[in-house]
């Protein structure tokens, strides 16, 4: 259970966010040989780091072909150590993903099965932490490439060998996060996409609530 929780979490709390940013120039120079551009890194943190709330649907592909969707609330404000998660999958699937800034709790509601987790000792860390950035810390830009009007950004994080997080940008008309694959240690991969990206309302602190 530990092992598949984990996983989702890599998959599902990577990053998922679109905003009306200023056009990307730093991009121009982030070339295939995959040397990371540090200015393009800088641009790619700043947008991150203006994402204060968010709302948005998701749609994940498993390597094995099947597909769930859900819905995906973010919420950085606040005092506590980390910022705030609800993931509520849609029917069929029964699974709930609350982090409220502190603990982060999975429930499987079909099996009954609940489990709570420091938010520091999950991928969703990288998500949460109040200041997102590439150069320090426990997570480090590998690659940064351009391909057909889009950047790909490869993260490893310290621990998880083997595994790699892409996360996929589209650069015009301004930059915004498409979505990403996850590479998991034993070379699977699992695709995300998100559409209907809402930030900047106000969210109800009742969704973040660990009961």
């Amino acid at each position: 259970m530990k092992l598949r929780f984990k996983k989702q979490l890599l998959i599902l709390l990577a990053l998922g966010f679109s905003s009306m940013a200023q056009p990307v120039i730093a991009m121009a120079a982030s070339q295939e040989t995959g040397i990371p551009n540090q200015a393009a890194l800088k641009e790619i943190e700043d947008y991150l780091n203006r994402i204060q709330t968010l709302q948005a649907n998701f749609v994940q592909r498993n390597p094995n072909g099947e597909t769930t969707t859900g819905r995906m609330f973010l919420d950085r404000h606040g005092s506590t150590s980390f910022g705030k998660l609800r993931l509520e999958y849609a029917p069929p699937a029964k699974i709930r993903i609350v982090a409220d800034g502190e603990i982060l709790r999975y429930e499987d509601r079909e099996k009954g099965e609940v489990n709570d987790y420091s938010i520091d000792s999950t991928p969703a860390s990288f998500l949460l932490r109040r200041q997102i950035d590439f150069t320090k810390g426990d997570l480090t830009a590998q690659k940064l490439a351009t391909k057909d009007g889009k950047v790909y950004l490869d993260l490893v994080r310290s621990g998880d060998e083997g595994a790699v997080l892409t996360l996929i940008f589209v650069t015009s008309p301004f930059l915004r996060l498409q979505g990403w694959v996850v590479l998991d240690g034993q070379g699977n991969k699992t695709h995300v996409t998100l559409s209907n990206v809402e930030i900047g309302m106000n969210l109800d602190d009742k969704l973040f609530v660990v009961e």
